[in-house]
């Protein structure tokens, strides 16, 4: 399972997180839009773009809660 942290809101409602691999980053690998579904940043079949994620994921709002992850 990959724990994501939570960053912020923005002002149309989408939430933002980060894994561990962009941590102290500017930027948010992940986002839920107010549909609720979580999507990822990838390269895919629309090229650079946030596809769904349906894997198992845990949101933290410590970053002292992402240090440690489970596969």
């Amino acid at each position: 399972m990959i724990k994501l942290l939570f960053l912020n809101t923005l002002e149309d409602g989408t939430k933002r997180y980060q894994s561990q691999l962009y941590l102290g980053k500017n930027t948010a690998d992940f986002i839920m839009k107010t549909d609720g579904i979580m999507r990822f940043f990838s390269n895919g079949d629309k090229g650079f773009d946030f596809y769904e994620f349906n894997e198992p994921y845990e949101i933290v709002s410590d970053i002292s809660q992402m240090k440690t992850q489970t596969i």
